[in-house]
């Protein structure tokens, strides 16, 4: 369990997770989502005098691309994961979470 010590720690750690944002992204069908080389990005075409950005090749994209389709490590995953198996990236998304519902909770408590 990662368990954190000190003024890291938030004090209410064991507050129920509610996902009420939550977007989802559907990534079960990765030849859905691919584009056609050439083919221009919709979205990407604000710019005056210039023409849009089209598709590349997979390997002309930095490697941190191809990780963004990847699902985020969830909270009840990271209060099982022992701190020492735990990555640096890891320990910030669990402060991050927990420092969320910290605000979450102490806004609902503000407002009753």
């Amino acid at each position: 369990m990662l368990m954190l010590v000190g003024r890291l720690a938030p004090s209410s750690m064991t507050a129920p997770f509610t996902p009420w944002a939550r977007r989802s992204v559907n990534t079960s069908s990765p030849a859905l989502q691919a584009m056609k080389l050439g083919t221009p990005i919709p979205g990407l075409d604000f710019m005056k005098n210039e023409d849009p950005p089209v598709a590349l090749e997979r390997s002309e994209y930095p490697d941190w691309v191809n990780d963004l389709d990847k699902p985020m490590i969830t909270l009840a995953k990271l209060r099982r994961m022992r701190e020492e198996d735990a990555t640096d990236k890891e320990k910030m998304r669990y402060l991050k979470l927990t420092r969320r519902i910290q605000i979450k909770n102490n806004n609902a408590d503000a407002s009753s």
